[in-house]
């Protein structure tokens, strides 16, 4: 399979073409403007630096798109609409409207999309998975994305600070599609009222710093809270689900080597222990491997397997929808001052 990749920012390079190329994708080319990155990245790979957008669409089976959040959709669009598969990174879009949108186009053409949402390959949150319901019936989640990308007040503001690049959900967007999927997946549902609240600590900023939310799935309640202003490293991933029987925790390896991921379950009451990583979720990725690399090794082969034989990828673009439902209603939550229903997708 040809795929172009579209985007050469530092995940491109670093993440994405590495991953697809082991995968087995012949990458055909790059659209990304004439930066010196992007020279860079085409030279690197020995492809064609496209300037035209419709020229890489009919070189390519599919595109990987790693560009800034506002462009996810029409960049999607245009390919679904040329006939070639779509790998998008998240947040899928900037509204549930033209998520959906471009959810039916793909429907409609029985192509393959896929949202990257990174922690359905990460080897602590797929052994959580395996274990989950040893917790019996859920009642409680608590959980936290902490980072400390715009912890520096003085510091340039970069496109996801920004309307015209990150879109109006900032931290929500970025931080909580993760969370609020490894919620949805783990718990095997899907969250359906939400009252939040948001912040914006530096002037500069043009979008949220920070959320908290208190959220219902099912019979469980909970509490979440989203950071990118944290000011210690590493930047952290965790989620505890309680239930009758017990309370398991998941901290996914969002920061240095995969086999840093750790889970940890306790009976009720109890104290914690912990949950051996099942190597038999490797697949042949090397544990030392650092976050993103390990994760997006996995993601591109379930990508490629899925264009193949025309099975639902996980996660798909279905699942990244959803997370942006909840990204609206935390949105509107925290301007409204009110719970908030998340939208049925």
């Amino acid at each position: 399979m040809t795929i172009g990749l579209v985007g050469a920012g530092w995940w491109t390079q670093a993440v994405h073409a590495p991953a697809f190329k082991k995968a087995g994708a012949r990458i055909a080319g790059v659209y990304a403007g004439q930066s010196a990155r992007a020279r860079s990245l085409a030279e690197a790979y020995g492809v064609p630096l496209f300037l035209e957008y419709g020229e890489l669409l009919e070189e390519v089976d599919a595109v990987a798109i790693a560009t800034p959040d506002t462009t996810h959709v029409p960049l999607a669009l245009e390919a679904v609409r040329a006939g070639k598969h779509v790998f998008v990174e998240k947040p899928l879009g900037v509204n549930l409207e033209e998520t959906r949108k471009l959810l039916r186009e793909i429907e409609v053409r029985g192509l393959v999309g896929m949202t990257a949402l990174t922690a359905r390959a990460d080897w602590g949150a797929e052994t959580a998975l395996a274990v989950v319901e040893r917790i019996g019936e859920p009642l409680v989640f608590r959980g936290a994305f902490l980072a400390d990308y715009l912890a520096d007040p003085q510091a340039p503001v970069p496109w996801r600070g920004r309307l015209e690049g990150g879109g109006p959900a900032g931290v929500v967007g970025d931080l909580g599609a993760h969370l609020f999927d490894l919620v949805a997946w783990l718990m095997g549902g899907r969250l359906e009222a939400v009252f939040a609240d948001t912040a914006r600590f530096f002037p500069e900023r043009e979008n949220p710093d920070w959320a908290v939310v208190s959220a219902r799935l099912g019979k469980a309640r909970g509490g979440l809270e989203l950071s990118r202003v944290h000011p210690v490293r590493p930047q952290r991933l965790f989620l505890e689900i309680e239930g009758t029987l017990g309370i398991l925790r998941v901290e996914p390896a969002f920061w240095g080597p995969a086999e840093g991921a750790r889970v940890f379950f306790s009976s009720r009451p109890g104290t914690w222990a912990p949950v051996p990583l099942d190597p038999g979720l490797l697949r042949g990725r090397d544990p030392k491997e650092t976050f993103g690399v390990f994760h997006f090794h996995e993601l591109a082969r379930r990508f490629l397997r899925a264009v193949k034989t025309g099975e639902a990828p996980s996660p798909s673009l279905l699942e990244g929808v959803r997370a942006q439902a909840a990204i609206e209603a935390v949105l509107a939550s925290a301007k409204q001052k009110n719970w908030q229903e998340v939208p049925y997708v």
